[in-house]
This record gives structure tokens, C-alpha cells and sequence, in this order.
């Protein structure tokens, strides 16, 4: 009987024995989940701040985009309310040319009455014109500016610098933007020998 006491008592250690070994084993395992699950919420949640500010600067980004597309509609729109009547003036301009041409080549006394009619619908044509951007601009005299003048005629002369001898026909600026630009005679500096 002692002898199944003690193998009872051995078994019974054993299974003692197996029973906080497995005890152990889930313990580890419990805490190994418990790391897994800690590290995959901080995982998660790295993962979740990463998102946010990817998000946050995607929404910065379309909004700055907005803004460029309103800034640069709004520009459209200001230049096409500015410059959306250019065509006209540039079918207006050889009109313009006509009834200078006409005021200067008067003659006589019975033309006098002709001139002064022509010079007053020229005035109202002038005026008009301003009142939506057309400027027109004197180039006789003043320095060569290709930027603005068109030579047509270069003709030696002692000058220091390109000057503007005669227009042959006037140049106009829309709005600060040159429609067309002045034809005229430039004075070049003579070749000295």
C-alpha cells in the first residue's frame, strides 16, 4: 500500500507538476498575446497617425490647387472683360487711319465745312475708342523702340541714337497692351569715315 501511496504521491506530483507547467505555458502564452496585441494597437495606431497626416496634407494640397484655380479664373475673367474687345479695336483702327488721312489733306475754302464735319465724327470715334482701353501714341521725334515701332525706312542722318523721324501710321495700346505697333522712318547715326 505504500508503495501505490507513493506512486500515487509521484503521480499525483507529476500531474501537479504538468498542470503548472501548463499552467506556465498558457501564462507565457497569455502574455506573448498581450505583447502581440499591445504592439499591433501601437502598430495600428502609428499606422493611424501615418493616414492622418497623409490625409491632412492630400486636403492642404487640393486646397492650396483651389485656390491657384479661383486665383487664375478670376485673372481670366479680368482679362477677358479687359481685352475681350481687342478684335473690334483692330477692325476699328483702319477707320481711324481714313479719317486722319482725310482732316489732313485739306484744300480750299469749300472744304472747310467737310474738314470741320469729318474732324467732329473723328472725335466721337477717338472718344469712343478711349472709353474702352484704346490709346493711341505720338512716335515722331521720340527714340526707336522696336518693342513699339515697326521701321520701315532706315535713313542716315547725324543723330547719337535710333530716332523716330517721321510715323507713317499711328501705333495704339489696349488697355496698356500694344494692339498695334506705329510704322515709321528712323534716323540712324551716320557711318562716320
Amino acid at each position: 500500500m505504500e508503495a501505490n501511496q507513493e506512486i500515487n504521491q509521484n503521480s499525483n506530483s507529476k500531474n501537479d507538476d504538468m498542470k503548472e507547467t501548463e499552467e506556465q505555458k498558457v501564462a507565457e502564452e497569455q502574455n506573448i498575446a498581450d505583447e502581440v496585441a499591445e504592439v499591433s494597437v501601437e502598430e495600428q495606431l502609428a499606422q493611424l497617425e501615418s493616414d492622418k497626416k497623409d490625409l491632412n496634407n492630400n486636403l492642404l494640397r487640393s486646397m492650396a490647387d483651389i485656390e491657384n484655380i479661383r486665383k487664375r479664373h478670376q485673372k481670366e475673367k479680368s482679362d477677358l472683360a479687359k481685352y475681350g474687345n481687342e478684335k473690334l479695336m483692330e477692325d476699328l483702327l483702319p477707320v481711324l487711319d481714313s479719317f486722319a488721312k482725310a482732316i489732313e489733306s485739306q484744300d480750299g475754302e469749300a472744304a472747310e465745312a467737310y474738314v470741320e464735319g469729318v474732324k467732329m465724327v473723328f472725335q466721337q470715334l477717338i472718344s469712343i475708342t478711349e472709353k474702352h482701353g484704346l490709346k493711341g501714341f505720338d512716335s515722331k521725334g521720340s527714340e526707336f523702340d522696336p518693342n513699339i515701332h515697326q521701321a520701315i525706312q532706315k535713313v542716315e542722318e547725324e543723330v547719337d541714337d535710333e530716332t523716330v523721324k517721321e510715323e507713317c501710321q499711328r501705333g495704339y495700346h489696349l488697355n496698356e497692351r500694344l494692339l498695334r505697333p506705329a510704322i515709321v522712318s528712323v534716323s540712324v547715326p551716320g557711318s562716320k569715315e
